[in-house]
């Protein structure tokens, strides 16, 4: 094992924290430039990871997510982003792992125009394929990470009407 893989292992690491210290925020704007910053982050761990499926995805996904956050036409930007996720899937195809980060992308997208039980669900689905994409490319760091978000996914589907039962708040957004 190198220096050079321990440090892109490492850059994979510090999106993830970042991105995860960006669901704490309640400034929209500042949720958005953590997650700008992590996105970058996965870009670059992608690149030198030689993971070319991975860069482009991981970047599409910070203007995606940025057209988001400062909008409310979510459905509209799902539906225009489907021929960039074709012609993401033509331009990076070499194997059939390199459609794998894209057809997630494309479920998590077209989750976000949905309601959270079905988002929940489909970031278990997103996060496996994630999994078996990074375990390809040699990004151990985010297949970890990746697993960590596919297990409390699930256990919040597995368990969301026992564990939170008397929360009216929680129970709004699992029942909406």
């Amino acid at each position: 094992m190198t220096l050079e893989f321990i440090l892109i292992q490492l850059v994979g690491l510090i999106a993830w924290g970042i991105l995860a210290v960006s669901y704490y925020r309640e400034d929209t704007d500042k949720i958005l430039a953590f997650q700008t910053i992590a996105a970058i982050l996965y870009a670059v761990h992608y690149y030198f990871l030689g993971a070319t499926s991975g860069l482009i995805i991981c970047t599409f996904e910070a203007f995606r997510d940025f057209a988001y956050y400062k909008t409310d036409i979510d459905k509209y930007i799902f539906y225009a982003s489907i021929p960039l996720y074709i012609a993401y899937g033509i331009l990076s195809y070499k194997i059939v792992y390199d459609i794998l980060p894209i057809f997630s992308s494309f479920l998590g997208s077209w989750s976000l125009t949905n309601h959270k039980k079905v988002i929940v669900f489909c970031a278990v689905i997103e996060y496996l394929l994630w999994i078996i994409y990074d375990l390809h490319v040699g990004s151990f760091t985010c297949a970890f990470t990746d697993a960590i978000i596919v297990f409390a996914n699930a256990s919040i589907l597995l368990f969301s009407d026992k564990l939170f039962k008397d929360d009216e708040k929680l129970n709004n957004l699992f029942n909406k």
